[in-house]
């Protein structure tokens, strides 16, 4: 992970890149939203010293969930000589565990975390793929108020991370993946409350990234590490494939237009967790405001299975 200065000597990371070195193109680009963040809240202020501070903006209901899934490649399958031996079949019964996050910066002891179990899809075999409705997407819902540029202003409000921490599953015998999930939701509670709720709200577009990534991301030793639920089953226990993190920034508007340019080409780095399986690898995700709703693809690969999921977040 590489650290970039980009505007108002704030240094911003530029997760999955290789080389620390910025392109022309990324300077002109970091001068760029600099200059138009500078600019509009120098002009703001002086709006705001004039008039009094705005209400509190509205709270929105926003969703996190899965639309589609393939299987590239079957995790039960077992195959001699082209037959399928597996009982009963080659087929996968997928299914996703969400662990639910959600944090006011400055506020104290505000982190909620919860996990949501999606119903397990019926027999799907390699290489099909099936849209995924109502609960099988495993949908969470979380209530947000997204604050623009002059809700910054209003100490009294205050800025909210909400997210989660997705895992690819195959349902075989035993869930053991759900009493897993259920202890790391307690222990990151703990976590964010310390690293986001604790902390005071950048008044900049970049202060505001770079706060959420480094809470998130440079600090995974003590956030993706520390569950090593690994229950001994025999191989009876459901498989989980791998994991991924979804991170949204309560901001709308004008300030959510203005880090949607500080997080372009930044990506959810890759994250092995050695020795155990639960809590599974970090393979991926995505970053994103409360401007529109977004879509993300992504593959998970483990326990001798590939799955390829759809993901949508927008307003509910």
């Amino acid at each position: 992970m590489n650290k970039v200065t980009l505007g108002w000597g704030r240094h911003f990371n530029r997760i999955g890149h290789g080389s620390g070195a910025l392109s022309e193109g990324d300077t002109m680009k970091g001068r760029s939203v600099r200059l138009a963040i500078v600019g509009l809240v120098a002009t703001i202020g002086l709006v705001a010293a004039a008039c009094a501070a705005p209400a509190a903006p509205t709270a929105k209901n926003w969703s996190v969930k899965a639309t589609n899934i393939t299987v590239n490649d079957a995790q039960d399958e077992i195959r001699t000589f082209g037959l399928c031996v597996a009982i009963p079949n080659c087929d996968d019964e997928p299914y996703l565990l969400q662990v639910a996050f959600q944090v006011t910066i400055g506020q104290a002891n505000s982190a909620q975390t919860w996990v949501v179990k999606g119903d397990t899809l019926p027999s799907t075999g390699e290489g099909s793929s099936r849209a995924l409705t109502g609960n099988q997407g495993a949908p969470v819902n979380f209530s947000v108020k997204p604050l623009d540029i002059l809700d910054v202003f209003n100490t009294s409000n205050k800025l909210t991370v909400f997210g989660t921490y997705t895992w690819a599953a195959e349902e075989d015998t035993i869930n053991s993946l759900t009493t897993g999930a259920n202890g790391l939701a307690g222990t990151f509670k703990d976590i964010l409350n310390s690293l986001l709720a604790a902390k005071s709200l950048p008044s900049d577009a970049n202060g505001i990234v770079n706060l959420v990534l480094d809470a998130l991301f440079n600090n995974i030793g003590s956030l993706f590490k520390v569950i090593a639920s690994n229950i001994p089953c025999l191989g009876l226990c459901d498989d989980v494939l791998g994991g991924a993190v979804y991170v949204g920034i309560g901001a709308g508007g004008t300030l959510g237009s203005a880090i949607n340019s500080v997080l372009a080409g930044v990506t959810v780095p890759q994250i092995a967790i050695p020795v155990v399986s639960v809590p599974p690898d970090v393979q991926g995700g995505g970053i994103f405001t409360m401007t529109g709703g977004k879509n993300f693809s992504q593959t998970f690969s483990g326990a001798d299975g590939t799955h390829t999921y759809s993901f949508s977040t927008g307003q509910a």
